[in-house]
This record gives structure tokens, C-alpha cells and sequence, in this order.
């Protein structure tokens, strides 16, 4: 072939701009991409339900003070207030009885406080410092007190006296046994003599225990019956020594048993001290009770006494107003109902929670520690996404008309941008990703319907 050719445009264009340069190669590069796509790229597999933000903590729970009517009420949903701001003003009926009530009850309180003290110092000094029986019963509980000290004391007393008698029960019978052995022993030692005389020959002092053996042997001594004589004699002793050694050491282990002394009850201090801890613990935490009970009405006096004076609910922090809408549009409430709770303002608190609740055919396939998006859109409609993690999941479902759902909360803090834009009880989508699975792996479980 001529080299020429090889150098020229049209040949160029008919060797490689061929069906199979313009589509097989282009094609099977698209296939390989997608092959590798399909094994190598992971997709995030997730649960989504619908949650809404909610404050960290409540600070205060704003609650009706007064069964009168409501003349002024500035409870106003996401309001913001400050301290001390006027919140609900009543109409004023009757809170001066109420106030007399608290004060007459905080002076029982206070006296009653006073008597605890008295009971107190009595069981510490071990004498009554009550000048009379007070009507608590508090004097009677300390003569309660002295009277099982007194128990106590006599008891010990009762039982020292018995071992005392036992002990000198003892010791006589000691005593006793120890005479016992003396003479036992002496008795031994003068056989002894007699079978030394009697094997000896020699004279024996009649005062010997067992002279009369000795006696009859010398009596029937001669000449030619000695030996025999002497073996069945010293025989007739050594049967003697044998029955006192054996009877001595008998006499030697009851003494030894009885010489044991049983030891004094010293306890008595140590019950004692046991019972005043007792009393004294019993009172210390009859006052911390009585001492709350006084800060409470206390405090409650105080905020009647603003009641009756002003008439008013005024807001004790900063923060957000949240309503009840079960009493935000009613103007007698009864007392103690709330009206509103005071959520931390976010900007100075951006601390929040995201709560949601999942139903009980997904709730296995979450856990605390999950990555979450939360994804929500703001006073201007524009989309807002936080992440974060599943903080917990409540461990027994939730009952509601739809079925059993489970409650999952999550903690997130925002940044100073995210707490000037968003609401308390916004509401949104909470995207909670479970894991990953590659894109061939997710559309093979999708066709063979495996979760």
C-alpha cells in the first residue's frame, strides 16, 4: 500500500469513524460505569416519619392562681416575655381569706418546727428541754425514748447479774475440784509410799492412805511365801494408783471445763448510742420535710400575696410562651389548671429536641446513636435541614387512634442563625438513616421483595 494513503483525511475518517467507534465503544464504556456504579456507590437506606421541635427543658408552668374571672390576659402563643411582665390579671374576690389561710398555716409550721428543735436538743443532752407537753406529741416522743434507754439498762443489768451467778456457780465449783485433785494426788503419792515400804521393807507412817494394806501384808510375811505375797500386795497397790491416776484425770477435765468464765454484756453503750442515732435520724429527716413544707408555703404566701395585691401573674423567667389550647380562649379558669408553659428563649438556650413518633413495624430497625435529618421550612419558606443523632426511643409504644407508634427524641443545639429563624412546634420531615446498602444490592432485595 502506498504510504501516501495513510496520510490522508478520508482514510483516517473511514477507519475510525465506524458504527463501531460511534456506538459499541461508547456503549460499553456507559455499561462499565454503570457496573461499577451499581456495586461501588452506596445508598443510604432510611426511615422517614413526621416530627416537630420542642424546647430541651419547660422553665415554668404558667397555672391559673385564682378562680376569679380573667380581666387581662396577654398569654399569647411563640410571645416572647421577659421577667417580672405582666401575664394575667384577676379580678379580686375572696384572696384575703385565702392569704389568712397561708399565714395561719405557715405559723403552725413554724411552731411545730419549733417543738422539733426542742425534741432535737432533749435527745442530744439526754434531758427533756420541753417547758410543758406540746400538742405535736413531740415531749411524749422523748419520753418514749428515755423509757427504752431504760429498757435496755435493765436488761443488761438482768443479764450481767445472771452471768455473775454463773460465773460464781463456777468458780465455787472450781473450787470444789481443785480440793478434789489435791487430795486425789495426796492419795496417789501415799500408795506410792506403801508400795516403796512394801517392796523396801521399810516402816510406813500409819497415817499413810492404804496403811492397811501395808498392815496386812506385814502380818502375813514369813519367810517362804514373801515373794508371792509382796507380787499379790504390790499388785493390790499398783491397782489403786491406777484407779485415783485414772480418777485424777477425770477430776483434771471437769476442771478444766468448768473453770471458764462467761464474759460481762458491754453492749449497752453502743445500743444506746444506736437508739439516739435512730431518734435523731428519725427527726433530721422529719425537719428537712418540715423545712421543705415551710419554703413551700412560704412561697406560696408570698405569690398570694401578690395575688392580692395586684391581682397578677407576672413571668418568674425569660423565655417563650407556649398555650394550652384547652384554656387559651377561656376567661375563668379554675385554680391550679395550667394555662401555658415558659420555653427557653433560643437564642440565649439553643438547645432543642426534635420528637417523632415511629410505628412499631419499623421501630427494630432504629437504634440511639442513628444519624437523623430533620428538615423543616422557616417563617419565609425556605427549607431548613439540621442533622444529628437519635438522643433515645421510649421502650413501650404509644397508644393512638393509627396504632402503636413509638416516641424518639432527638438532641440537637442550633447555631445562632438556625434559633433566630425557626418556631418552637415547627413541624417536619425526620429522615432516619438505618444504614447503607450499594445500588445493586437495594434493587436486587427490591425485586425479590427482601427487606
Amino acid at each position: 500500500m502506498n504510504e501516501q494513503f495513510l496520510e490522508s483525511a478520508e482514510f483516517y475518517n473511514r477507519r475510525y469513524h465506524n458504527f463501531s467507534s460511534r456506538v459499541i465503544l461508547p456503549a460499553f464504556v456507559l455499561l462499565l460505569f454503570l457496573l461499577s456504579f451499581a456495586f461501588l456507590a452506596k445508598k443510604e437506606l432510611t426511615i422517614s416519619a413526621g416530627a416537630s421541635i420542642e424546647p430541651e427543658s419547660i422553665l415554668v408552668n404558667i397555672q391559673s392562681t385564682s378562680n376569679n374571672a380573667i380581666i387581662e390576659n396577654h398569654l399569647e402563643e411563640n410571645k416572647v416575655v421577659k421577667k417580672g411582665q405582666v401575664l394575667v390579671k384577676y379580678k379580686l374576690e375572696g384572696e384575703q381569706a385565702q392569704q389568712a389561710t397561708l399565714s395561719s398555716q405557715l405559723e403552725t409550721l413554724k411552731e411545730q418546727k419549733g417543738q422539733l428543735e426542742l425534741l432535737k436538743a432533749s435527745l442530744e443532752s439526754g434531758s427533756s428541754q420541753f417547758p410543758a407537753a406540746d400538742k405535736f406529741g413531740y415531749e411524749q416522743n422523748f419520753q418514749d425514748y428515755l423509757n427504752q434507754a431504760a429498757s435496755l439498762s435493765a436488761n443488761t443489768e438482768q443479764q450481767n447479774a445472771t452471768i455473775a451467778s454463773q460465773n460464781a456457780a463456777a468458780s465455787n465449783s472450781q473450787a470444789e475440784l481443785g480440793n478434789i485433785i489435791n487430795e486425789t494426788n495426796a492419795k496417789i503419792a501415799d500408795y506410792r509410799a506403801v508400795k516403796s515400804a512394801i517392796q523396801t521393807g521399810a516402816s510406813l507412817d500409819p497415817t499413810t492412805s492404804g496403811y492397811e494394806i501395808y498392815q496386812a501384808y506385814s502380818a502375813q510375811v514369813t519367810d517362804g511365801s514373801q515373794e508371792q505375797l509382796k507380787s499379790q500386795y504390790l499388785a493390790q497397790v499398783d491397782g489403786q494408783i491406777s484407779q485415783l491416776e485414772s480418777a485424777l484425770s477425770g477430776y483434771r477435765l471437769q476442771y478444766a471445763g468448768s473453770g471458764a468464765q462467761q464474759a460481762y454484756s458491754g453492749s449497752l453503750p453502743s445500743q444506746l448510742e444506736s437508739l439516739k442515732a435512730q431518734n435523731l435520724a428519725r427527726v433530721g429527716q422529719e425537719m428537712t420535710a418540715l423545712e421543705q413544707k415551710i419554703m413551700e408555703v412560704e412561697g406560696n404566701s408570698k405569690i398570694q400575696a401578690g395575688l392580692t395585691q395586684k391581682g397578677e401573674i407576672l413571668a418568674l423567667e425569660d423565655g417563650i410562651i407556649h398555650l394550652n389550647p384547652e384554656t387559651k380562649s377561656s376567661s375563668l379558669v379554675p385554680e391550679g389548671t395550667l394555662l401555658a408553659q415558659l420555653y427557653p428563649n433560643l437564642v440565649e438556650n439553643s438547645k432543642v429536641k426534635i420528637t417523632s413518633y415511629i410505628s412499631s413495624k419499623d421501630i427494630s430497625s432504629i437504634k440511639e446513636g442513628d444519624k437523623v435529618r430533620f428538615t423543616t421550612v422557616d417563617d419565609a419558606n425556605k427549607q431548613m435541614s439540621l442533622t444529628s443523632t437519635i438522643s433515645s426511643i421510649d421502650s413501650s409504644a404509644t397508644k393512638t387512634e393509627k396504632g402503636n407508634f413509638f416516641k424518639i427524641e432527638v438532641k440537637i443545639t442550633l447555631t445562632k442563625k438556625e434559633a433566630a429563624t425557626l418556631r418552637y412546634g415547627l413541624e417536619g420531615r425526620l429522615v432516619m438513616i438505618t444504614g447503607q446498602k450499594t445500588y445493586f444490592d437495594y434493587y436486587k432485595d427490591k425485586f425479590l421483595n427482601q427487606s
